[in-house]
């Protein structure tokens, strides 16, 4: 029986832990330790190196730590193990456990698995899924996101298709910019005035992104005699275009600008999926009916983002 040692991530793991990162099935840039470490002052980070009788990784576990609670990254929607594809289901059962063991051993109370989507792997790959039933996990929170599968006819909703036309009719421009600014700010004005809530991204942490990932970071805006009206922020995996952020400015609105974006980005998606993200709010409890329902509009359906907890002590 193969047997596994835990140890947390230090500096000087930083190229071999991206390394690795490259050829997991789990695939986001987002992995990587640039994008983890963008924001490090607002987290302790408790990642964990999980290596076999030779000294070779075998999983990585991006963590980090808050009163005595080790979860999936804090800084990151989704996570949990990270390991190659053609991983056997006991090699993940062992790994798992070895980690309950590590945590357990560190005085951590509790930990919280965030499950990896499957439209973001390279397989099916739910080896980890059953391994939290197996090791006695609970499903504490399911979101509910809508994604579009390219790789069929995609019909959006006769109201889509008419708002489409009407941005197009009245001169809007949908075009992949680089107008960072305008767009925070647009988000921000709508976020505060509508939610009394700011942009998880500052402005500032958005364009140092963007320099960190120029392939995997794209803005699409609507525009309107040179000002934009709309946009959308997209992040890009190798199979999956998310819609990280989007927005409507009042202007936007009466021009249907929003939807004629989308409907672009849907025309022009080269990957296998499209995510505009969750409609939940307080931890999957309330379902946002009207934000679903808009995505599902526009030919989309239903994913499920899980979250696991195990109580050590």
């Amino acid at each position: 029986m193969e047997t596994y040692k835990v140890e947390r991530y230090h500096q000087e793991n930083r190229a071999e832990w991206n390394t690795f990162v490259m050829k997991c099935m789990q695939q986001h840039f987002f992995f990587t330790r640039d994008f983890i470490e963008y924001h490090k002052d607002r987290f302790i980070d408790y990642s964990l190196i999980i290596r076999n009788q030779t000294n070779q990784i075998v999983a990585l576990f991006p963590a980090t730590l808050n009163d005595g609670v080790v979860s999936s990254h804090a800084g990151l929607t989704f996570g949990g193990l990270l390991y190659k594809p053609r991983t056997f289901v006991q090699k993940i059962i062992d790994i798992l456990s070895e980690i309950e063991r590590y945590c357990l051993v560190h005085d951590v109370q509790k930990i919280i698995y965030k499950v990896t989507p499957y439209i973001y792997k390279t397989e099916q790959g739910e080896e980890d899924v059953y391994a939290l039933f197996k090791n006695s996990w609970q499903l504490i929170r399911r979101d509910l996101s809508g994604v579009i599968k390219i790789d069929r006819q995609i019909a959006a909703d006769r109201s889509r298709r008419k708002n489409e036309r009407i941005a197009l009719s009245n001169d809007i421009e949908i075009k992949v910019c680089d107008d960072f600014e305008a767009f925070w700010t647009m988000l921000n004005d709508n976020l505060t005035s509508r939610h009394n809530v700011t942009p998880t991204h500052s402005l500032e942490e958005l364009i140092y992104l963007k320099s960190l990932f120029p392939d995997q970071i794209k803005l699409i805006g609507g525009f309107k005699g040179g000002e934009m009206l709309s946009g959308a922020l997209l992040f890009l995996t190798p199979n999956v275009c998310k819609v990280q952020y989007s927005v409507n400015s009042i202007e936007g609105r009466k021009y249907k600008v929003l939807d004629a974006v989308f409907m672009q980005m849907i025309g022009d998606c080269e990957k296998e999926y499209i995510d505009f993200g969750h409609s939940c709010e307080e931890d999957g409890k309330y379902l946002n009916e009207g934000l679903a329902r808009f995505k599902y509009q526009f030919s989309g359906e239903s994913l499920v983002n899980d979250f696991y907890q195990k109580e050590l002590k």
